[in-house]
């Protein structure tokens, strides 16, 4: 108890310190969260308290070099303050492209972003810096002495247990999301991209690729593939349109299957030297362009910026977010059907059946119920889980019915393709969500349809296309295949990965 009263003043300033960092910062990410009954409530308390615990220690370390906590600790607390304002205010979401958004916008637009409550924010965050760093100033103990060393080593203890019971548990939240997203910006993806040969030609005329990229959709979740739900009404009307059931891939997450999926790189292949896609078409005189509802990511970033023209819709909500943008806002940013002389290639990434589900979709899709309402695993049966995923896949015919039909109507040989960049789990073996070995995650769902004008002058490979239906088939395939029916000459294409071959 001596050594308490001793140590008073200190305990109390960092005990008031972790108040300001839970009322200014961390708690801004919890706030939107759909908590469901007291299972989840309980679950996302804990959760909170082993972050602000984790936060303690690494300020409290901080604290005990003088010098550096005064330039730092303000610095620090003021940018995590501001970004937390947008977080609190839109559910914002503080990842990469937030980042990228940051550093690369203009001043004449940052200003637009400034409001009263804005302001008056900034003029709160910076009043409860010059206290807190008066209250510190006036410290007399604050030393490695102190019985709060023991707390603080815990804490940072916590950080990496618990990120290495769960990846993204602490880093995904505030003040550490902003860290280790700048940290991603600045790094460098550990993919080298080999240049294409400059000397190519395609041999196609007016040819139209429509490659639509998904996310976490399982194969055998589409009544297209014999799923006893009917999770596909509209695309089973559709002619022209061949579902591939045994699609195969191990990259069970995004960041490390979509650089695969758009590269010459095998699923097989431990080499970081790849082609991408788009600049062996680039090369061939092919316009490329990219749409997407994703935030780019390290790993795959480098390969999309070698379309001509890249487009990423609400960058500032990631799949994290519950105001993210659907997917049908991506229709509304593409040129399906605008005139172009040549060849090209449109890529339409989707945020698709990411967690949380009930967020992919709109009201008028919640078709399957009951549904969670809760975004804590444990608050939701089974049923409600898989309804609330089914409900996804509806929502996926829909945007690709859509596609297909604005497509109908283009003048160009037309061909779209669907390719989920990995499967999902549903509960299987106890399991959930994907980045995990388990064949659930390892068949993602995989589609083509074709325009009448495409099979007028492509009868023989379409022909072999329909023939590999059932086939077990990697996602090596897409790469071969898309320049397969481009006809570029110039390239060594390894026709045997080619659907058309």
């Amino acid at each position: 108890m001596e050594k308490i009263r001793v140590y008073k003043k200190e305990i109390q300033f960092h005990l008031l310190l972790n108040i300001l960092i839970a009322t200014f910062i961390t708690f801004a990410c919890y706030i939107h969260i759909p908590l469901g009954d007291k299972k989840g409530v309980f679950m996302y308390v804990v959760h909170f308290i082993l972050l602000q615990i984790s936060i303690f220690g690494f300020t409290y370390f901080l604290s005990l070099i003088r010098k550096l906590f005064l330039i730092v600790f303000p610095i620090l607390f003021f940018i995590n303050s501001c970004l937390a304002f947008w977080v609190y205010t839109q559910d914002i979401s503080i990842d990469i492209g937030m980042i990228q958004a940051i550093s690369e916008t203009k001043l004449d637009i940052a200003i637009d972003t400034l409001s009263w409550q804005f302001i008056l924010y900034i003029l709160l965050v910076l009043i409860v810096i010059s206290f807190t760093l008066k209250y510190y100033i006036k410290l007399k103990r604050n030393t490695v002495y102190s019985p709060l060393i023991i707390i603080s080593i815990i804490g940072v203890l916590t950080f990496f247990l618990v990120e290495n019971y769960r990846f993204g548990a602490f880093k995904r939240k505030l003040p550490y999301s902003s860290f280790f997203s700048m940290q991603s910006y600045l790094s460098k993806s550990d993919l080298v991209l080999k240049n294409a040969n400059k000397n190519l030609k395609s041999n196609e005329e007016n040819l139209h690729i429509i490659f639509v990229l998904g996310e976490s959709v399982r194969a055998d979740h589409l009544s297209l593939n014999g799923y006893f739900r009917e999770t596909n009404p509209l695309l089973s009307k559709q002619k022209n349109l061949i579902s591939f059931k045994n699609i195969y891939t191990p990259l069970t997450y995004t960041a490390i299957s979509v650089p695969q999926i758009l590269t010459d790189k095998s699923v097989l292949d431990t080499a970081n030297v790849a082609t991408s896609m788009y600049s062996v078409l680039n090369n061939a005189s092919f316009k490329t362009e990219w749409i997407g509802n994703q935030s780019l990511e390290k790993s795959f970033k480098d390969i999309v910026y070698t379309n001509k023209t890249v487009k990423v819709i609400d960058q500032f909500h990631s799949v994290l977010s519950l105001n993210k943008e659907k997917d049908a806002e991506l229709l509304n940013n593409t040129t399906l059907n605008k005139k172009f002389d040549g060849n090209k290639i449109s890529t339409i990434h989707m945020i698709g059946s990411h967690w949380y589900y009930n967020s992919r979709v709109d009201e008028n899709y919640i078709k399957f119920k009951p549904i969670t309402s809760s975004k804590y695993l444990g608050s939701s049966t089974t049923s409600e889980l898989i309804n609330s995923y089914d409900n996804t896949i509806l929502y996926l015919d829909e945007f690709l019915n859509s596609t297909i039909e604005t497509l109908k109507k283009s003048s160009k040989k037309t061909i779209l393709i669907y390719l989920s960049d990995h499967g999902e789990i549903l509960g299987e073996d106890g399991k959930w969500f994907h980045a995990q070995n388990h064949k659930s995650s390892q068949n993602p769902a995989m589609l083509i349809w074709f325009s009448e004008k495409f099979k007028e002058t492509n009868e023989d490979k379409i022909s072999k296309l329909i023939s590999k239906k059932t086939d077990t088939i990697s996602t090596d395939f897409l790469f071969h295949t898309i320049l397969d029916i481009s006809k570029i000459k110039g390239y060594k294409v390894i026709k045997e990965l080619s659907l058309f071959n």
